[in-house]
């Protein structure tokens, strides 16, 4: 059955079942056009935001771990029953056993359907035990965060940004006057976001952003109010040229052009080809003239242009720790050896784009972590080799204080 007509509740859990097995990314998975794609991404990231607090539930009820495909339906069931509060507990049962009678075999069958009736009858009882469980189970996070986060910040402050991680995110949208010329009266209804009133606006739940004024003018583009901390130190005038080593999908690109009134020349690089397509799209609706587009790897100095540039913005993959509402599946891929090996690639991209800052230049080095070894102490271990340059000021944002994304930003620039 072609996936935009299957039932939301088999497609939910055959995408579940897909990442456990193969650790692929959720939003890649999703049908592309399905009349219940609220529906299906409710459940999917609800499910995934919660993993650890579901499997803890489900491994209550069963002797041992279900098979892949099986967990998928349970945890499809379970998130219904536990964080969906509208949808009727015998409802939720029987929709996802008829879900999974389209793909799994009768006594798989009746197993889910006894886990989760079960799992009705017993739901206060567990809610209790939930409570003394561990509390990567509670909070949902892998203990090895958990554990890094208590050392580095102390419990409390632990617990808030668990917190934080495990609530819905805000969508949020910034405003592009300069790019624009001019914006719709009525987009100045939508809430101001309060960590960046200026620039920000909260879109209500349920809304299509092609519906709000100014959507085909590029007026606005989805992205949250912590991006603008890289952006304001680097501090990029009308006319300069500005490098960003790290471009897709273009949001931080975006404000670079609308700070520079769309004057100047923006050159963006991305490594990967079907990101820059994404990127040449959201170039196309925001109708920025001064962003030009480049296949090249930021770690390969030989792939970077020869020229200096006025600003270099190197916005570095990292472990995602600081967005953790948003892509609540990340969490669940960090592990020591990942975050070393991203510390490798932080470094050799340093390495490769700082060459290219003119002498009265400036560097903005950013993540969206919240991890110091990939932030504070990764900048100074490569200033402490590279003596000619120097930290001139940082940004950070921690997001149960700051009320947007966890972020990170170093502006650094050579010694006079």
């Amino acid at each position: 059955m072609h996936e935009n007509k299957s039932p939301p509740r088999v497609l939910c859990a055959g995408i579940l079942s897909r990442w456990l097995e193969t650790e692929s990314f959720p939003d890649r998975m999703m049908p592309s056009q399905h009349p219940a794609s609220a529906l299906i991404q409710e459940m999917v990231y609800g499910s995934i935001r919660w993993f650890g607090a579901l499997k803890w539930r489900i491994l209550t009820l069963v002797p041992r771990e279900p098979d892949t495909a099986s967990l998928g339906f349970l945890l499809t069931g379970m998130y219904q029953l536990f964080y969906m509060d509208h949808v009727p507990p015998h409802a939720a049962v029987h929709e996802t056993v008829e879900a999974a009678k389209r793909s799994l075999d009768p006594a798989r069958c009746r197993f889910i359907n006894a886990v989760l009736r079960n799992a009705i009858r017993k739901k206060d009882q567990i809610e209790a035990g939930l409570l003394e469980a561990p509390l990567s189970a509670r909070w949902s996070h892998p203990a090895h965060l958990i554990q890094r986060w208590q050392k580095n910040w102390g419990k409390p402050q632990t617990e808030a940004l668990c917190k934080w991680n495990n609530r819905r995110p805000v969508v949020s949208l910034r405003l592009y006057p300069h790019i624009t010329g001019s914006l719709p009266q009525k987009i100045f209804d939508l809430p101001s976001h309060e960590a960046c009133p200026e620039h920000f606006r909260i879109v209500p739940p349920g809304t299509a952003l092609e519906e709000i004024p100014g959507f085909h003018q590029g007026a606005f583009y989805l992205q949250d109010p912590a991006t603008e901390l890289a952006i304001a130190l680097l501090d990029p005038q009308p006319g300069m040229q500005v490098l960003d080593a790290c471009a897709a999908p273009g949001g931080k690109a975006f404000i670079c052009a609308d700070r520079m009134h769309n004057q100047g020349n923006i050159l963006a690089l991305d490594r990967h080809a079907d990101r820059l397509e994404r990127m040449t799209a959201n170039i196309n609706r925001m109708h920025t003239s001064i962003i030009e587009l480049r296949q090249a790897d930021a770690t390969r100095p030989q792939q970077i242009p020869q020229q200096q540039f006025d600003r270099v913005l190197l916005d570095v993959p990292c472990s995602n720790t600081g967005v953790l509402q948003r892509r609540p599946d990340a969490r669940w891929r960090i592990t020591p050896e990942r975050m070393q090996n991203l510390q490798e690639i932080q470094t050799r991209m340093l390495d490769a784009t700082a060459p290219r800052l003119a002498d009265h230049g400036v560097l903005v080095y950013s993540t969206c972590s919240l991890e110091k070894e990939e932030n504070l102490n990764c900048v100074q271990s490569w200033i402490q080799k590279n003596p000619d340059f120097q930290i001139t000021a940082t940004r950070t944002s921690f997001p149960p204080e700051s009320g947007m994304d966890g972020a990170f930003a170093a502006r650094i620039e050579r010694k006079t």
